[in-house]
This record gives structure tokens, C-alpha cells and sequence, in this order.
């Protein structure tokens, strides 16, 4: 017999507890305690209403009973809770209680018995039941859900055979690969798919081994316009009326856009990269740029405070004039960085003016001569302005056939090459500057014999704070050509380069005319 069964039927004690008309008990069971509310409570002498709260609101009814006007009162599935939240249930039930003794007057009988067993069997039974309406609810509407999703799913439904021949299509796979129904059934899958042999060696695997089918295979796929898609599948068997043969279900989706868009992530994952690797290159440059200058000073100052008294003022001139070069350094490499700041941001402007080209870089070149090219030999070679720039009323005579371009963006151009001309270039060697203007355009041709630029850093070479490999301790900080590439583009310009390692570099900046 079940335990639980065998429980109900078990005979059970009755507890009881014995009140007067004001509710104070007079006597009780052993176990009455057990189901007050709160135990060690329910003692004569107590209110019944204190360990019993269910009789609170009952009063005139149970006056009625002691009266002898109603003959019962019933309170049915009362329940309690231990401190390990087990449950306890009871039923109560009040009637008039006559005593022996004529003269004394009635009082009230409670019965109490235990339900705990029968309650939890009903909450059960009661679980089970709407256990199993929710399961045939579920089922009704699974198959209701099921028959909508063949008639009308958005994903394209394609079975085949063992073979790949396709039997069966819904309308979504029509559209999708714009084929009308006779066009696909009887043919195998290979017209749509281009990588069928991918789903031919998974339907043989699974024959063979039962090994699952393969899920979310993404392939290409053409559609009768020729065009190639990309489509998601999920494969799966099932049996045929015949022993171990399978028809192959194989539901997809277009994941061009989605392809596309993994096409795009990945490009902005790569600039990410990209951008990671010029913030190392940036704090590396740092470190090294500003590292030597700035123990320069402190070195210089250092020995200034320490034997200032000591020293004579020619060592003290040598130590000042070392900070002061330490500090243009510094100061030039922070303009370096802020012009190029501000270029990548767009904020750098591009004022073009009336320029004296052959002055201009005349200038540059004594300029450059005294400041870098004490040994090294700078040719300059000029051909004249063969065309000139329009005129207009306004214009002076001095400017009007002078060509318009941006001269403090074209002095940082020319400084930032003929400054690495020189310094990437052997002691002694010449360097070779040509400027040619012709058909409203400025051509400056920069050229050195200098330890040139391998071919694996050629492409890199205008990146922000990028040194070639082979450039070894010459300092630098990989800002000129990135300078000089942002200094180009404001002009609408063009440059080029060639070079070949250990022979050296040639640059040409084509600028046209502002117009």
C-alpha cells in the first residue's frame, strides 16, 4: 500500500481544549501546545483566542454554541508553519461541552485534528492536475505553434534526399532564391548551394556514424539572378518510412548583411589595433624623446647649483647653452605633437597667401644649412615659374604673379624632409633639392643618399609616430612624414617617394596653385 495512503488511514488522536464563556481555557490535551500558534501558551488559565487567533471575530458565534443556539462550529485547513518551514495543517471544531455538575455553567469544547497529510496529498493531487492541464494546454499549443511556423516561417525549408535531391520547399526558400517550385523539386541541391559538399559529406557522416548533423553551417549560395548570398543552415535527419533511410532537413536564413557587417567589425577591430599600436609608439617616443633632453637639463642644472662656485664661466656658458638646446628640442617636439593634433582633429587651417617660392625655400635652405646641414652639402636647384597664378585688380604688383599656397604649412613640409634627408644621410654626402613650377603647380623634389627605407616599411611609412626598422639610434620621433602627409592633403597635393635601402630616398611633393 502507498505510504501515504497508509497514513490517511491510520486512527488518529484527537486534541482538545476545554474554554468557559470569557475564553479562558480550562483544560487541555497533552498536545494541544503543538498546534498554538505560539507554543507554551495555550495553559489554562490563558485565552484560547491568544494560541488560537482563527477564533478571534468567532465570539458571538461561539457564545451562540455555549448557549446552545448553534450546534457546531467548523474551521477547516488552518495552518502553521515551523521554523523549518514545514507546513502543519488542522481542522477545528467548537461544541458545547455539558458538565456533570448541574449548577455549573456550560462551556466550550474544541476538537483539534491533525489534516497535514491530507492537505499535502490534496496540494499534490492538485499540482499534478494542473501539472497535466498545462502539459496538454502546452501540447495543443505546440501543435497549434508547429502548423503556423510550416505554413508561414520566415526561414527558408529545404528536405532532401539521402542524395540531395530536393523533395519539399516552403515559400520563404522561393523567395529567397527566387526560384518558383517546379524549379527546385527533383533537382538536387547543388544548384543553390555552392559549397554543397560540405552538407553531402555531413549527411554521409551522420548515416555512417549517427554523429549530429552540423548546425549553423554558413555557406554561399547563388539565386537564379546569379547573385551570391551568404545563408546560415541547420541540418537535421529524420527517419523514413523505410529502415535506415533519412531525408535531410535543412533550414536557412540570409546572413549577407550580417557578413557584411563582421566584414566591418573586423576592419574597426584592425584600426582599433592600429590605433593601440600609435598610442605605444606615442609613450614609447615620449619616453625616448623627451627622456635625453630632459636629463640633459637636469645634469646641466644640477652641476650649475652644485659648482657653480667652482666652475669657470665658460663651462657655465657650455652647461646653459646645453639646457637651452635641451629645452628647443623639447619645445619643438611638443609643437610637433599639437600640429599634429590638430590636423588629425581638423582643426588645422589652410590660409593660402602670395609666395615667393625660390625665396622662401632659399631661405629655408641657409636656414636648415646652419641649423643641420654643417656636414652635409645641400644642392638647390630652381627652374622659374614658367605660368603664373590669375589676376585681380586688388592684387599688388609685387604679389600679382606670385602662386597662392599656405606658407607655414610648406615650411613644415620642406623642413620635416630636407631635416631627414640629412639626418638618415651619411656625413659629407649631398643632398638634392629641386623646386620646378609649371602648369600651376609647385613641384619639390627631395632627394638624399641615405640608408633609404626597407620595402616592409614603406607602407606605414606617413602612420603618426612610425620609425623604419633600420633607423637604429638616429633620433627621432616619427612625426615629420606624418606631418608633412596632413600638411600635403590641406593643399590638395600629392606625394611621393622611392628608395631602396643603403641607396638612399627620393620624395616629390606635387602642390597645386590655390585657386
Amino acid at each position: 500500500m502507498n505510504p501515504l495512503l497508509r497514513k490517511l488511514l491510520e486512527p488518529r488522536q484527537t486534541q482538545y481544549l476545554v474554554v468557559n464563556h470569557h475564553f479562558i481555557i480550562q483544560e487541555t490535551s497533552a498536545e494541544v501546545q503543538h498546534y498554538a500558534d505560539t507554543p507554551g501558551d495555550a495553559i489554562p488559565g490563558a485565552d484560547a483566542r491568544m494560541s488560537f487567533p482563527e477564533l478571534i471575530g468567532l465570539e458571538n458565534i461561539l457564545m451562540s454554541i455555549i448557549m446552545g443556539r448553534l450546534p457546531s462550529c467548523d474551521l477547516k485547513g488552518i495552518a502553521r508553519f515551523t521554523d523549518h518551514n514545514c507546513p502543519l495543517y488542522f481542522d477545528m471544531l467548537a461544541i458545547k461541552h455539558e458538565d456533570e455538575q448541574e449548577d455549573v455553567p456550560s462551556k466550550l469544547l474544541i476538537l483539534i485534528e491533525d489534516t497535514t497529510e491530507k492537505m499535502v496529498m490534496k496540494q499534490s493531487l492538485i499540482q499534478r492536475a494542473n501539472e497535466a492541464h498545462l502539459l496538454v494546454s502546452a501540447l495543443a499549443a505546440s501543435n497549434d505553434y508547429i502548423d503556423k511556423v510550416i505554413r508561414s516561417m520566415g526561414d527558408a525549408l529545404l528536405v532532401t534526399t539521402t542524395l540531395g535531391i530536393i523533395k519539399t520547399v516552403n515559400q520563404s526558400a522561393k523567395w529567397l532564391f527566387g526560384y518558383n517550385e517546379a524549379e527546385l523539386i527533383g533537382h538536387p541541391l547543388s544548384i543553390i548551394v555552392v559549397e554543397e559538399k560540405l552538407l553531402y559529406q555531413a549527411r554521409h557522416r551522420y548515416i555512417l556514424s549517427h554523429k549530429e548533423l552540423l548546425r549553423e553551417l554558413q555557406v554561399i549560395c547563388t539565386t537564379k539572378a546569379g547573385e551570391e548570398i551568404w545563408v546560415e543552415f541547420s541540418c537535421s535527419a529524420i527517419q523514413t518510412e523505410l529502415q535506415e533511410l533519412y531525408d535531410f532537413i535543412y533550414i536557412g536564413r540570409d546572413i549577407t548583411e550580417r557578413k557584411q557587417q563582421e566584414i566591418e567589425i573586423r576592419r574597426c577591430l584592425a584600426k582599433e589595433q592600429e590605433l593601440r599600436q600609435v598610442k605605444s609608439r606615442f609613450f614609447s617616443m615620449l619616453a625616448h624623446e623627451f627622456g635625453n633632453p630632459l636629463h640633459t637639463i637636469l645634469f646641466a642644472t644640477k652641476i650649475l647649483q652644485d659648482y657653480g662656485d667652482e666652475i669657470t664661466h665658460e663651462e657655465k656658458k657650455q652647461y646653459l647653452e646645453h639646457v637651452e638646446s635641451a629645452s628647443k628640442h623639447m619645445a619643438q617636439l611638443l609643437d610637433d605633437v599639437r600640429l599634429l593634433s590638430s590636423a588629425e582633429a581638423g582643426k588645422l587651417e589652410f590660409n593660402p597667401a602670395p609666395v615667393d617660392l625660390h625665396k622662401l625655400c632659399s631661405e629655408l635652405v641657409e636656414s636648415i644649412k646652419i641649423s643641420y646641414g654643417k656636414n652635409h652639402r645641400i644642392n638647390f636647384i630652381y627652374k622659374k615659374l614658367s605660368v603664373s597664378a590669375k589676376k585681380t585688380d586688388r592684387e599688388s604688383e609685387e604679389t600679382q604673379d606670385l602662386p597662392a599656397l599656405d606658407p607655414k604649412l610648406l615650411r613644415h613640409i620642406l623642413t620635416n624632409l630636407l631635416s631627414n634627408a640629412i639626418k638618415y644621410s651619411p656625413i659629407g654626402s649631398h643632398i638634392y633639392f629641386e623646386l620646378n613650377c609649371e602648369n600651376e603647380e609647385a613641384k619639390f623634389k627631395i632627394k638624399d643618399a641615405g640608408i633609404g627605407i626597407p620595402i616592409e616599411d614603406q607602407e606605414q611609412l606617413f602612420e603618426s609616430y612610425y620609425r623604419a626598422q633600420n633607423v637604429g639610434k638616429i633620433p627621432g620621433t616619427g612625426l615629420g612624414l606624418s606631418i608633412v602627409k596632413q600638411c600635403v592633403d590641406l593643399h590638395g597635393g600629392q606625394i611621393e617617394f622611392s628608395s631602396e635601402t643603403g641607396l638612399g630616398t627620393t620624395f616629390i611633393v606635387k602642390i597645386p596653385f590655390d585657386k
